[in-house]
């Protein structure tokens, strides 16, 4: 072992491998497996630098015999390399043989494995069997395992008892199992019963409800595919309405839990009402009712609905009037606090001074109760009336849209909102202008005939209600309604007309017709009064044939002033010139005739004055000397009472 003690100063160091020959990772773990192999098939862990050398230390990296086998064996006894070969294919042989013999023992013990497993009719193992055994057919599921404790281990007799004390307690088992089963099938069957029992009842319940819904006449529809618990949808606004009041008026008609029906909650809002109050100096004369609710047989889901829907409709009236405030600020409307303010036209100019109030408030409010007002009845008609107008344009809107359309053009057609105010303060300011002209006529009549001046007097209100049956029916428009033919007469100027006969015809065939037309729009904005002259006034006033007989006026106090002058015209100029023929002379335009007076040698002339002033007659006779002295005045008047005294005898009385 001298060979031992020289190799104890060697250093082991890998040599430096060249750039070719570096070991790739593939081989590298092959090399490692065999290195593990060489040092004892251990692990490579407890092999460190310091173990390593202690082993070259002793003399222990290769075995002694190995050692001493090269040393003792020559090289002449190597094997020869047919031996080597013969030898490699015998080792390669014993490797095959035993290798087939463990996949044999694999495969047997994978069908083995799969063959218990079969028992499961829920496993899918036909992956899992041989072809060889597949080919055996053997049945799926005839072995089975069962573990059990070696027979010499236990007392036949005592393995006996406790198999049948165990199949008596798996019969037990099963039995109430089974029983425990039927109870639960049962209650479930119960359960399904009474609750499709409930589910009929509810289904019952909602659609009679939305069977009587639809039999008084609501249109329904189909609301959402996805909403269960609210298949339907009920419409209650008008289709008619306004954008936003239209948006409004659909109401789903949910279910509850009893399969009643739950409306929506925009319908669970206080219901509100149209107020319309008669002010006289800040204090209430008259205050409109409530409208009707429906009636008492109507089930709480219909009331609800017919509720909403008058609200909603009064909603739309306050809104279309706020809206038209704005523009007839100049004939006295006014929104203040939620109130529209309508002075009524005329009360400014007596004593008292009349308004019209129009808010909308909840219907439960206190301030709805019955208080029986003078003028109650005229506020409830003006609230009627707004509301026979909105629901007229609505029918209007419907009507239009189902005429030919215009031809297209790029400018769209504005859409101005109901002439409710307008319409209603056209009313008032007509009734207003023709009933002051008409009281004056009939004062001025009576007066004159007083006087014993025979006067006619014809006078109407507003000529298309004179003459409104004959209208609808002689109307070409058949395709219109005639109530919508009624209501639109209030949509155009109103028109009166009044006819008084002069003084100085005997026949009455000379008369003064005035005309009254009140529009609230171009070019009136109000009333206009137009008085036509008959021919023995024109040649009176000197005027031309060729021009107009017809005066406009703005005003009745204009009409009135008109109206004294040209009847003092008449009574004077015709009147008294008929009677005293030649001794009458016309010094001027004005109502004043100069009558010869024969008292005296020479004579004298009297002045004559005629004066109609507020319905009173006054006829002054003014004496005028050569000298110019002025002489006594004889003056009388005639207001219309009963003491009556002719006109004509008075004149005499002073002018022979």
């Amino acid at each position: 072992m001298s060979g031992a003690g020289s190799t104890s100063s060697v250093a082991l160091r890998p040599w430096p491998a060249p750039t070719k020959d570096v070991i790739p990772p593939y081989e590298l773990h092959p090399l490692v497996d065999r290195l593990a192999i060489e040092r004892g098939g251990g692990y490579l862990r407890p092999i460190t630098e310091k173990s390593l050398q202690d082993q070259i230390d002793a003399g222990k990296c290769v075995e002694a015999e190995i050692v001493h086998g090269v040393e003792k064996s020559p090289k002449n006894d190597a094997p020869t390399r047919q031996e080597r070969f013969d030898e490699i294919a015998t080792t390669q042989q014993k490797m095959f043989a035993s290798l087939n013999w463990a996949g044999f023992y694999a495969s047997n013990a994978l069908d083995l494995v799969a063959q218990l497993l079969s028992t499961d009719t829920a496993r899918n193992l036909d992956a899992s069997f041989t072809k060889g055994y597949k080919s055996m057919e053997v049945p799926k599921g005839s072995f089975g395992l069962h573990r059990e404790p070696p027979p010499d281990t236990l007392d036949e007799r005592d393995e006996q008892e406790r198999r049948q004390e165990k199949e008596k307690k798996q019969q037990l088992v099963a039995r109430g199992s089974r029983m425990e089963a039927l109870e639960w099938s049962t209650n479930c069957f119960l359960k399904a019963a009474s609750q499709l029992e409930g589910e009929v009842r509810r289904e019952s319940t909602y659609w009679n409800e939305v069977i009587s819904i639809s039999e008084k006449g609501w249109p329904l529809q189909r609301f959402r595919r996805e909403a269960r618990n609210s298949p339907f949808a009920v419409r209650y606004g008008f289709p008619e309405a306004s954008d936003h009041f239209k948006a409004r008026g659909l109401a789903p008609l949910r279910m509850d839990k009893d399969g009643g029906i739950i409306l929506d909650p925009a319908l669970a809002l206080k219901p509100k009402t149209l107020r319309v109050r008669l002010s006289d100096n800040g204090k209430d004369v008259g205050t409109s009712c409530l409208s009707a609710q429906g009636l008492s047989t109507d089930v709480a889901v219909e009331k609800s609905i017919q509720l909403a829907r008058d609200s909603l409709f009064e909603e739309e009236i306050y809104h279309e009037m706020s809206l038209e405030t704005r523009k007839l600020l100049a004939y006295g409307v006014e929104l203040r606090n939620s109130v529209i303010q309508i002075l009524v036209p005329g009360s400014n100019q007596g004593i008292s001074s009349r308004k019209i109030l129009i808010d909308c408030i909840p219907r439960d409010d206190d301030a709805l109760g019955y208080q029986n007002q003078p003028d109650d009845w005229l506020a409830q008609n003006v609230a009627e009336a707004l509301r026979l107008l909105l629901n007229h344009e609505h029918r209007m809107r419907l009507f239009r849209r189902s005429q030919l359309p215009l031809p297209l053009t790029q400018k769209k057609e504005a859409r101005s909102s109901p002439p409710l105010l307008r319409t209603l303060i056209a009313i008032l300011g007509h009734l207003n202008a023709v009933d002051s002209l008409q009281a004056y006529l009939f004062r001025l009549a009576g007066t004159l005939n007083s006087a014993g001046l025979t006067v006619s007097l014809h006078t109407t209100r507003e000529t298309s209600w004179v003459r409104l049956t004959n209208m609808i029916l002689e109307s070409e428009r058949k395709d219109l309604a005639a109530i919508d033919q009624l209501l639109e007469v209030f949509s155009k100027p109103f028109s009166g007309s009044a006819t008084l006969s002069l003084p100085s015809s005997e026949l009455q065939s000379e008369k003064i017709t005035i005309a009254t037309r009140t529009y609230i729009g171009p070019p009136s904005f109000g009333a206009e009064y137009k008085v036509t002259l008959p021919p023995s006034i024109i040649s009176v006033l000197n005027i031309s044939q060729d021009m107009a007989r017809e005066f406009k006026f703005s005003s009745v106090d204009e009409v009135k002033s008109y109206l004294n002058w040209i009847l003092s015209l008449d009574l004077s100029h015709s009147l008294i010139k008929q009677q005293y023929g030649r001794r009458a002379t016309n010094m001027s335009k004005e109502p004043r005739v100069s009558i010869f007076d024969k008292d005296g040698k020479r004579g004298s002339y009297k002045d004559v004055a005629v004066h109609i002033t507020d319905g009173r007659l006054s006829a002054a006779v003014v004496n005028n000397d050569p000298s110019g002295n002025v002489a006594a005045q004889h003056e009388f008047s005639w207001e219309g009472t009963t003491e009556r005294r002719p006109f004509k005898d008075v004149l005499k009385s002073w002018l022979g």
